[in-house]
């Protein structure tokens, strides 16, 4: 009787940190304990201990709201900070808080996963005060409830452009979905568009976290620190800040390759390199310009300068920009979807003409006639 009465006290307490990550942290593992892995350890480091509060801040904003809406979170660090911890750990509180969870958690490749990410899951598993509750393997964690092994469970999947299901599948209505992206750098645009469906689920906490070094310049988890920052919690995290950390060797970086290199910059200060290697214009540059703290300028000599952005294939619109000096605001841009290049040249020509119309310089005279002269030349005329 007494065994039974420490499981089901067990399981109350557990369940009380449903919507508090950071206290199950706390709880959970033998923190200090002589004899463990963590005997030298007090618990979560300053950066993580952030993160998982102000998960659980989210969490219980939304019940309080009575609206429950997708938290997502992004994390770009230097090396060294401990990305794969506290995924695991989230995957682990989710698992344990919440009866049918469902997991899934991913990587950059598929050696990433298997020999870096995923081991740390089954490492904090095995720490974890309620272990016996769940199995793992080498590419899940499930209930050890037989019954409910399929439905209650976190697995790790290698993502293909190939093969999307398994992200495009998951779904948990009225219950706890968790999506997490390591290393989500390198991880290609296609998976993250198919796994927005598993936002649109009503009711249901949905939790998406990605992480990793922010090695490229480009891609969706580049755009979550710009185009959808305001969809996602962003933060960067500098490696010479986290506890823990190789502070020496650190240092020789940024003495070897210099503080503003990119090579620091990603392996050390957790910030996107100045520009891809496809990038004409770095990220920086367009962003600066982008800004709204900087008031556009013009006179009326300054010549009125058209860009054609020409959009190839997919779901990409074709832009017609006008600047006149330093001002490129004031001028709306037209945008196109679906055109291709000479019906993009012949048949915006009406729409150019209606807005170069209002231009009284010779310069807009002259970029009209110089655009029918492409469109002619180009074959498209």
């Amino acid at each position: 009787m007494a065994g039974t009465d420490q499981k089901h006290t067990l399981i109350d307490h557990v369940a009380s940190y449903a919507l508090d990550p950071l206290g199950f942290v706390v709880f959970a593992f033998p923190w200090g304990e002589p004899g463990t892995e963590l005997a030298n350890s007090t618990g979560p480091r300053d950066w993580q201990r952030e993160l998982l509060a102000e998960l659980g801040r989210r969490l219980r904003e939304g019940y309080q709201l009575g609206k429950l809406l997708p938290i997502l979170m992004a994390r770009a660090s230097g090396h060294g900070v401990g990305k794969s911890t506290v995924a695991a750990w989230i995957t682990l509180w989710g698992l344990s808080t919440l009866s049918n969870t469902r997991a899934v958690v991913t990587a950059n490749t598929d050696s990433q996963l298997r020999t870096k990410t995923w081991p740390e899951v089954t490492k904090w598993l095995r720490l974890m005060i309620n272990r016996d509750w769940f199995k793992a393997t080498a590419t899940a964690v499930f209930s050890a409830d037989s019954e409910r092994e399929r439905l209650w469970r976190a697995d790790a999947i290698p993502w293909s452009e190939e093969n999307t299901e398994a992200f495009a599948g998951l779904h948990n209505q009225g219950r706890r979905v968790i999506l997490i992206f390591d290393e989500a750098s390198a991880i290609v645009d296609k998976i993250w568009e198919v796994s927005e469906g598993a936002l649109t689920d009503e009711a249901t906490e949905i939790i998406w976290l990605a992480f990793g070094n922010p090695t490229r310049n480009t891609g969706r988890f580049r755009e979550c620190f710009g185009r959808f920052r305001h969809r996602w919690d962003h933060g960067h995290i500098d490696s010479r800040l986290v506890e823990g950390t190789n502070k020496a060797q650190l240092e020789q970086w940024v003495r070897d390759y210099g503080e503003d290199s990119d090579f620091v910059r990603v392996r050390v200060k957790g910030v996107f390199p100045h520009a891809g290697s496809m990038q004409f214009i770095s990220s920086a540059l367009v962003e600066l310009a982008m800004s709204s703290e900087r008031a556009p300028r013009a006179t009326r000599y300054d010549p009125l300068i058209m860009g054609v952005d020409v959009a190839r294939f997919g779901d990409d619109r074709s832009v017609i920009r006008f600047r006149r000096g330093r001002d490129g605001r004031s001028m709306r841009p037209i945008k196109l979807r679906g055109w291709t290049r000479c019906s993009l040249q012949r048949g915006s020509l009406t729409r150019m003409h209606a807005i170069l119309a209002t231009q009284s310089s010779l310069t807009a005279v002259a970029l009209a006639a110089g655009w029918s002269t492409a469109a002619v030349s180009s074959g498209c005329g």
